[in-house]
């Protein structure tokens, strides 16, 4: 996961107590500023997904996610997003998802487009990965460009 995110260590334990703080409820009274969920895969964390709420006044968010190299391209990040993004955009207020990447992820890259967002920009210099600068791309989703998943 630290290939192209500059993460800090945190034991799983760590993650759980952070997440025991999360107020799901909140999210959809349009409140709370900071989500997190784990995601399992074989009855095993597979990475996170967070989501920070910037503005509930403008209906303003960030996404971020990781996946452990193990569960990766299997499709797990696609699903879980879908379902999130389904669930975000049927019952809260929010009406923009934005999410960011290293231009040097081709993978986080593809999962977005596949989700419906838009590249809209280019972030120079956007954080400090072992010790070198690092662009971002910037990629948006807007509540009237989400296609709902079919249901299987």
């Amino acid at each position: 996961m630290r290939r192209h995110q500059p993460l800090s260590q945190a034991s799983l334990g760590q993650l759980r107590a952070e997440l025991a703080l999360n107020r799901v409820e909140d999210l959809y009274r349009g409140r709370g500023d900071k989500f997190q969920w784990i995601v399992l895969a074989d009855a095993e964390p597979a990475g996170w997904i967070t989501l920070v709420v910037t503005n509930w006044e403008h209906g303003l968010a960030e996404l971020g996610y990781a996946l452990t190299t193990r569960y990766q391209r299997r499709g797990l990040m696609i699903q879980g997003l879908n379902l999130l993004l389904a669930d975000l955009f049927f019952r809260t207020s929010l009406e923009r998802i934005e999410a960011r990447c290293s231009v040097e992820n081709t993978g986080s890259q593809k999962v977005l487009t596949q989700l419906g967002f838009r590249r809209e920009g280019r972030l120079r210099d956007y954080f400090v990965l072992d010790g070198r600068r690092v662009d971002n791309y910037l990629y948006a989703i807007l509540r009237n460009d989400f296609v709902p998943p079919r249901p299987v």
